[in-house]
């Protein structure tokens, strides 16, 4: 990876500077310090002639990118690495130093050919997750909704749309549906797939049409505990444009909204345009809806994420009832675990019966986050029953360890 070696030398000289001359108070300090994680590396650089110093540079600079990838590496899950890794190549190239805070050479020695330095960096950790995930690649790190996808599509082949719910449905995957899946499962989206849930789930009457309302949509999904549900149509048309004898121009239009199961608000739209040419009809067809439904994923994953995102920024209330604390002793260690939870404050009990307690608290996201995240907990001697989850409503039962 190629990288100007001089820009980051004096970028981080820079820093060194700025921060002694413009160093604000010590309270100060602690709370604007941002996170950073430290990591020591090995630099190699070439020596050409008896330039050592240039070498030494070289060395130092590469330790530095070398710091810089192994942090970003560690923010990354293996798949989502694998899958965008040029990409990943990419954006971090010639950036070394927007991520560096500091660095000293803890040991160096030339040898022969080469200039090898040991190198401790401070890399500054939250602006590599802001940068990684604005590339969209730092995705599969986050809480993303479960999706469960209810578009219908109409083919020249078959003027009536079809659809895979209700009774009359078909399982068959739809062109469309098939790239804006595979679009949204790039992104790191955990997708229902409703072949692994029985018929009887989906079959009913009140959901026998393609073109289902709100409510259609969220009673589904509601059914195999989908975060969010697309709804919409897929449509494919001939245009009248031709070119000689046999090319002809096909289009592609979807259209499709996301809307939330817990709190049945839209958080996304878009409808997506795409023409295609060819000479054979089942084809153009393929391509044009095909095209459609990969633009579709691609708007409807960055509106998701980004409302996602935002609820999880903000800290709002969550009400908790607790069974099973007849044992005092069993809830404060309940208790105690949930008030030292990342993204919790203000907790405090607001009703107390003879085997339950009613808690209240704000936490940094939804209480479907704050029951995932209480899933991953281990208390001592005693375990949790989450057996009901809203959009900020939690009702569990401590249960013997």
């Amino acid at each position: 990876m190629s990288v100007s070696f001089n820009t980051v030398i004096r970028f981080i000289f820079l820093m060194f500077f700025l921060s002694v001359v413009f160093a604000p108070s010590k309270n100060l300090q602690a709370k604007n310090q941002i996170p950073t994680k430290t990591i020591v590396v090995i630099g190699t650089g070439n020596i050409h002639g008896k330039n050592s110093a240039r070498a030494r540079e070289r060395a130092i600079a590469n330790g530095l990118v070398s710091a810089v990838e192994d942090v970003a590496v560690g923010l990354l899950p293996p798949e989502s690495l694998a899958r965008n890794f040029q990409t990943f190549n990419d954006l971090l190239n010639g950036q070394t130093g927007k991520f560096v805070q500091g660095y000293r050479v803890l040991a160096e020695l030339p040898l022969k050919k080469t200039y090898r330095v040991v190198v401790e960096a401070k890399v500054f950790t939250s602006r590599l997750k802001i940068f990684l995930s604005d590339a969209g690649i730092l995705l599969g790190e986050k809480f993303l909704p479960k999706v469960l996808v209810l578009i219908s599509e109409q083919n020249l082949k078959n003027p009536s749309p079809t659809y895979w719910w209700g009774q009359k449905g078909n399982l068959k995957k739809a062109i469309s549906v098939g790239t804006l899946l595979k679009t949204l499962e790039n992104k790191g989206f955990p997708i229902i797939d409703p072949r692994r849930f029985s018929k009887n789930t989906f079959q009913n009457l009140t959901h026998d049409t393609p073109y289902l309302d709100d409510h259609q949509a969220v009673s589904l999904g509601l059914k195999v505990q989908a975060d969010v549900v697309i709804i919409g149509t897929s449509v494919a048309e001939r245009t009248p444009n031709i070119m000689g004898q046999n090319i002809r121009s096909f289009k592609g239009v979807v259209s499709a909204r996301a809307i939330r199961t817990d709190t049945r608000e839209e958080i996304a739209a878009t409808m997506q345009r795409a023409v295609t040419t060819n000479t054979d009809e089942t084809t153009g067809v393929r391509d044009t809806l095909s095209d459609a439904g990969s633009l579709a994923g691609e708007a409807l994953a960055s509106q998701i994420v980004d409302a996602w995102q935002k609820d999880e920024q903000q800290y709002n209330p969550v009400e908790i009832i607790v069974e099973g604390t007849d044992n005092l002793v069993n809830f404060e260690k309940f208790r105690r675990i949930i008030t030292q939870m990342s993204g919790v404050k203000n907790l405090q009990t607001k009703e107390m019966k003879a085997d339950e307690v009613t808690i209240t608290l704000e936490f940094q996201g939804n209480a479907k986050t704050l029951a995932d995240a209480l899933m991953l907990k281990t208390f001592e001697s005693i375990g949790i029953n989450i057996y009901e989850v809203s959009h900020n409503h939690l009702k569990i039962q401590l249960v013997p360890g």
